[in-house]
Parts: C-alpha cells; sequence; structure tokens
C-alpha cells in the first residue's frame, strides 16, 4: 500500500479547514513539528480510514472537541490499482444514536466508483483483501513505532525467543497449544468416564449366568403348575355346570314368586277397585231415591219467587211514575225561573225609563207606571212561592226515588242469586239422575267382571305356589355345592397367581438378560470407543506439544532467523559500506558440554566479532534498525504483502549528531527499497537532512500542516 492523498475535517485536532496532504511524487519525506501538534494523528487517521482501528478507545473521541461529525478520506495505491477509502462517523445525541459510514471506491477511466460490501464490516474485510494485510501486522512492518525500534535487541538472549514470537504473532500458537492440551484433557476425562462405564457393564454382566439358571428354574415350576391348572380347570368346570343348573332352579323360583307377588298384588288392586264401584253403585241408587223430594222442594221456592217479582213489577211502575213527577217539576222551575229573569228585566227597564213605557214607547203616568211595577213585583213573587214549593216537592221524590232504587236494587239482586242457585241445583239433579241411570248398568257389570277376575288370579297364586314348593324340595339336593366350588376356585385362583407371578419373574429376567446382551453390545460400542479416544488423546498430545514453545514455535523461528539475518545484513551492509555484518545463534554450548536454548546476536566489524551486547550508540542503532526493519519485511512477507511504503514514527532525540547523520544514511541506504517513506521526528536537525518536509503547527483553529 502506497498513500497518495489524505483529507480530514474533524478528526482529533485537526477541523474543517485543513488543505489535503498530498504524497504524489513524494519519495522520502519528514513529518516534523512540536510535540503534541498533530504528527501522529495523520497516522491515526490512515489506520481508522483503513480499518477503524486507531489509538483512541472509540470512534467518538477521535471526533473534535465540539463538533458531532468528523470524516477522513484516504487515497491509495496498491500494485497497479488506486483506491479511495471514505470513512465518516457522526457522533450520539440525546435522541439518536451514533452513526458511521464506510466507502471504498476504485479508480476507473470514468472515475471512481464504489466496491462497498453489504455492511461495514464486509468492505473492511474487501480492504484487508485489497491490502493483504490487517492493522496489527501493518503497525508491526510498516510502521516503526516510538519506542520499539530497539526492542527485540535490547532484551537478554534467553528472553528474545518470547520478543520475536510476540512480534511475530506466534501467541496463536499458544493458544492452539491451549486448546489441544483442554482436547486432551477432555479425551482423559471421557476416557476414564468409558472405563468406568465398561467396569459397570461388566460387574453387571456377571449377573448373567445367575439370570439363565433362574429362568430354567421358573420355566420347570411353570410347566409343573400348568398340568395342576388343567386337572384343576376340568374340576372347576364340572362344579360350575352344576352350580348353572342350581343357579337356572333358583332363577326359576324367583320367577314363581315374582309372579305369586304380582297376583297377590292384582288381587289386592282388584279387591280395591270392586270396594270403589260398590261405593259408586250405592250412591247412584241414593241419588234416584231421592231426586222426586229435592225436585219437588226447588218447584216451591221457584212459586215463592215469582211472587217476589210481580211486587218487584209494581215498585219498578211507582218508581217510573215518581220519576215523571220529578221530570215535570224539574221543568216548571226551569220556566218558572226563565218567567222570572223576564220580569225583572221589564222591571228593571221601568225603574230606568221617565214617563214613557220601555217595551212599547207610549207614554206613561205616574200611577199607570207604579201600577205596572206593582203587578210585575206581584208575579215574580208568585213565581218565587210556586218555585220554592216545587222544589221541597223535588227533594221529596228524590229521596223517595232512592229508597224505592235501594229497595229494588236489593231484592233483585237476592232473587237473582236465589234463581241461580235453584236452577244449578236442579240443573245438578238432573244431571246426577241422568248419570245414575246410564251409569249404574255398568258399574254393576263391571263389578262382576272385578269380582270373576279376583277369582282367576287366585287360582293361578294356587298353581305357582305348588310349582314352588316342588323347587324348595329339590334345593335340599344341593348343600354343600357352593363350599366345593369355593374350594376349587380359591385353589385355582392361587395357582394362577403363582403362574402369573412366575411369568412375571420370568418376564423381568429375560429383559435382564436382554439387557445383558444390549450391554455386551454397548461394551464393545464403548471399547471401540476408548481405543478411539486414546488414539485422538495420542494425536492432541503430540498437537501440544508440536504446537509448544519448543514445537512448531521453535520451528518458525528457527525458520524465521535466516530471513530475518539476511535481510538485516543487507541493510546493515548499506548503512555501513558492508563494513558491519551480524549473525543470530538459536543454540549455544556450555561449559558443561550441554546444548541450551538461546538467541544471542553476534556482530562483526573490522575488529572482529563481538556480541550484541559490547555495542553501543550509533553502531547499536544500526544494528537495531536493520534488524526492525528486517523484522518488518519479515511480518509483510509472512501476511503475503509487499512493503512498498516504511512510516518510521520514533523518537531520535536521544542520539547525538553523530547518531542522527548515521540514521539519515541508513534511511537514505534503503530508500530505494521503498517507494514511500515517511519519518516522524520534532528534531529541527532531522528535518533538514530530508528534501521534503511536511510541517505541521497548530494554530487557534486547529492543526494544520504545510509541505516544503
Amino acid at each position: 500500500m502506497v498513500p497518495i492523498k489524505l483529507t480530514l475535517k474533524n478528526f482529533m485536532c485537526y477541523r474543517d479547514s485543513v488543505p489535503t496532504l498530498n504524497l504524489e511524487g513524494i519519495h522520502v519525506a519528514c513529518l516534523c513539528g512540536d510535540n503534541g501538534h498533530g504528527k501522529s494523528a495523520l497516522l491515526d487517521a490512515i489506520t481508522w480510514a483503513l480499518w477503524g482501528e486507531s489509538r483512541a478507545k472509540s470512534d467518538d473521541d477521535l471526533i473534535n472537541l465540539g463538533q458531532t461529525e468528523m470524516e477522513v478520506e484516504f487515497e491509495f495505491s496498491v500494485s497497479q490499482n488506486r483506491y479511495r477509502v471514505i470513512r465518516k462517523r457522526t457522533k450520539a445525541g440525546l435522541r439518536r444514536a451514533g452513526q458511521s459510514l464506510l466507502d471504498l471506491q476504485i479508480a476507473t477511466p470514468e472515475g471512481f466508483v464504489p466496491i462497498n460490501g453489504n455492511t461495514i464490516r464486509e468492505t473492511e474485510k474487501k480492504i484487508t483483501e485489497i491490502l493483504r494485510m490487517d492493522y496489527q501486522t501493518f503497525i508491526n512492518s510498516a510502521l516503526l513505532l516510538q519506542g520499539r525500534a530497539n526492542e527485540f535487541s535490547m532484551k537478554k538472549p534467553a528472553e528474545r525467543k518470547e520478543v520475536l514470537a510476540n512480534i511475530l504473532g506466534l501467541s496463536f500458537y499458544d493458544e492452539l497449544e491451549k486448546q489441544a492440551k483442554n482436547c486432551a484433557k477432555e479425551r482423559e476425562i471421557n476416557q476414564q468416564r468409558l472405563m468406568n462405564d465398561i467396569s459397570l457393564i461388566e460387574k453387571q454382566l456377571e449377573q448373567k449366568l445367575d439370570y439363565e439358571i433362574r429362568l430354567q428354574s421358573i420355566q420347570k415350576a411353570l410347566d409343573s403348575i400348568s398340568e395342576e391348572l388343567k386337572k384343576q380347570e376340568s374340576q372347576l368346570t364340572l362344579l360350575q355346570q352344576s352350580k348353572k343348573a342350581f343357579e337356572l332352579k333358583e332363577e326359576q323360583l324367583k320367577d314363581l314368586e315374582k309372579q305369586i307377588d304380582n297376583a297377590n298384588k292384582q288381587i289386592r288392586m282388584l279387591d280395591s277397585r270392586a270396594e270403589e264401584l260398590l261405593l259408586r253403585i250405592q250412591k247412584y241408587e241414593k241419588i234416584l231415591s231421592s231426586y222426586q223430594q229435592n225436585s219437588t222442594s226447588i218447584k216451591t221456592v221457584l212459586q215463592e219467587l215469582a211472587i217476589k217479582e210481580q211486587n218487584m213489577f209494581e215498585k219498578r211502575e211507582n218508581e217510573k211514575k215518581l220519576s215523571g213527577q220529578l221530570d215535570i217539576l224539574s221543568s216548571t222551575n226551569n220556566r218558572l225561573e226563565l218567567e222570572g229573569r223576564e220580569l225583572r228585566g221589564k222591571l228593571q227597564l221601568l225603574e230606568k225609563g221617565e214617563g214613557e213605557c220601555p217595551l212599547c214607547g207610549s207614554k206613561l203616568g205616574a200611577d199607570e207606571r207604579n201600577r205596572i211595577i206593582a203587578n210585575y213585583e206581584s208575579q215574580i213573587q208568585d213565581k218565587r212561592d210556586k218555585y220554592r214549593a216545587n222544589l221541597e216537592e223535588i227533594q221529596r221524590i228524590e229521596t223517595e226515588l232512592k229508597a224505592l232504587g235501594q229497595e229494588i236494587r236489593r231484592v233483585e239482586s237476592s232473587i237473582i242469586i236465589e234463581r241461580t242457585r235453584l236452577e244449578r241445583q236442579a240443573g245438578d239433579l238432573d244431571r246426577q239422575r241422568a248419570e245414575a241411570e246410564e251409569l249404574l248398568p255398568k258399574e254393576k257389570k263391571a263389578l262382576d267382571d272385578i269380582q270373576k277376575a279376583i277369582e282367576d288370579w287366585r287360582d293361578n297364586v294356587k298353581k305357582n305356589a305348588g310349582e314352588r314348593e316342588k323347587l324348595l324340595a329339590e334345593f335340599a339336593t344341593f348343600p354343600s355345592l357352593g363350599e366345593e366350588l369355593t374350594r376349587v376356585e380359591n385353589a385355582y385362583r392361587q395357582l394362577q397367581e403363582q403362574e402369573r407371578r412366575l411369568r412375571e419373574d420370568s418376564g423381568r429376567i429375560q429383559e435382564s438378560l436382554r439387557r445383558c446382551v444390549h450391554m455386551e453390545t454397548e461394551k464393545e460400542e464403548k471399547a471401540k470407543e476408548l481405543r478411539h479416544l486414546a488414539e485422538e488423546k495420542g494425536i492432541y498430545e503430540e498437537l501440544t506439544v508440536a504446537f509448544g514453545k519448543r514445537g512448531a514455535q521453535a520451528l518458525l523461528i528457527e525458520k524465521a532467523l535466516p530471513e530475518i539475518e539476511e535481510e538485516a545484513n543487507r541493510l546493515l551492509g548499506r548503512m555501513t559500506d558492508n563494513r558491519m555484518h551480524l549473525k543470530i545463534e538459536s543454540q549455544r554450548d556450555t561449559k558443561k558440554g550441554d546444548t541450551i536454548e538461546t538467541l544471542d546476536i553476534k556482530v562483526a566489524d573490522e575488529l572482529g566479532t563481538r556480541s550484541y551486547e559490547l555495542f553501543s550508540g550509533g553502531e547499536a542503532f544500526r544494528v537495531n534498525f536493520a534488524l526492525r526493519i528486517a523484522i518488518s519485511r519479515l511480518l509483510a512477507k509472512r501476511a503475503g504483502a509487499p512493503l512498498p511504503t516504511l512510516i518510521i514514527d520514533e523518537g531520535f532525540g536521544t542520539q547525538d549528531s553523530a547518531g542522527r547523520e548515521k540514521l539519515v544514511e541508513a534511511i537514505n541506504s534503503i530508500q530505494d527499497d521503498f517507494e514511500r517513506i515517511l519519518v516522524i521526528t520534532h528534531i529541527d536537525e532531522l528535518k533538514d537532512a530530508f528534501p521534503v518536509r511536511i510541517e505541521v503547527v497548530k494554530t487557534e483553529e486547529g492543526s494544520t500542516f504545510s509541505i516544503c
């Protein structure tokens, strides 16, 4: 991967007015500026854009303080293709969740076109496949982080293998070793479980012979019981047949007793019915004998009622006469009242007039006028007297009419009630006489029929009683049948119960034998599984050794050492004009003649071959630098990725002027091996040694940079 362009917006210390960092055409450049101004933040922007990884704990921590969103656009090339990655992040708010966006594009003649996956994770996987390295491989190969250049060489020889294993990512084999151990332990546990199961099965199978012997004994007993059951069954059949015959006669006896009981019930019922008929016959005869006497009495009372009705007719005539008189008197009073009003009207007119008649208009003298007034007053008084006399007569007649009406209604009501009673009584007598005359012969015939039926039922009872006596005499011949049958049935049931228990025992033993057969098969299967587990356990134990420190890890380190050594010597030769050469030894002999594991670094120069620990200053730094570059290239090669870019984020403040010059010489000596080299430093003396400087400064508006 070769970086080309980097554009930032609100990323860490950079805001939205930052120019695009264009690295196209730059071979070696120095990224310089004071500490904390944002040099390493540019590297964080590249790794976050590609893998979503950085030094920060979370993506929201990368957003510029006070801002809610950020964006990084990174353009790079791999082989002959050019790509662009755009990654954005919006911070979570009170009512919204944080959102991320990732867009992967490839350059075409028509411009950049997206080649995203369905999700951000799928797109990140595509980026890793294009780069052929993940974040961890990148920061351990193309990127030399501060404080890690001498991480390998400064360790003790005995610790260098562990450091190299960590750098090479061999902890993966530690996990495999752990898994292999766990698998071996699991097989061992399962082996023990299977052996316990097999032991338990063998213990249970020891009872198989006892089961077979017991089964034979039970079968003999069953054969003996079967013979005895046949004998008992034959005897039981004969007794049961006798019992059935006895029970049949019992049923006959019960039937006879039922018939006798039923006949007696019929006799009692017919006797009761005969008594009822006799009573009704006597009643009808009594009705016929007293009908004439009652009829005569009713006729006498009806004649008396006729006389009362004639008297009532006379009273009604008198009531009509009085009502007529009342109407005449009322009419007369109405006329007198009208005439009186007319006279009073004339009198009022005379009293208002002045010498003229108010009716005819003729002249009246005073005497004539007084005479007429006196005449009118006399007539009015006469009419008043007649009105009062008539009113008194009306009141008298009304009183008499009221009393007469009450008497008429009382007598009429008593006549109606008495006549209704007599008519109903006469009707009842006629109906009873007709009913008695019709039913009396029928009831007498019914009584004769019932008396004959009673005689028939009594004959039936007598006959059935004779049959019952015969059956009772026959029952005396079966005195001990019940006891014998009970004894034989009990003996038969006991034999059946013995047979049932024996068959249950036989079934249980046969089931136990079937389980034995199943357990024998299960034992074979478990033995087979046990052998398989033993094989697997052996394999996992071998894998535990193979994945351990002395296994594949040691082999991988042994295989990696010649590559590291060759690459380091190539770089070291360039940096020292072939004056220095190193050799890495993985084993050495002890004074006792034994061989121990180690990782010694032997360095040869014009003065001879010495251990790395005897070198210091610039020479040691060049050895460190060569080894670190060699290890980085090895990591990139193992990941299947080329290493065209080298980014050195290393503090060189501990180096003196000569050491810094050697560093620059070392970088210049390897520049042809890389398409792009970026060196990050805050030392002014170093930045002037590079042809291109990317100067980072921090302003009130945030960090920015310029290319010089």
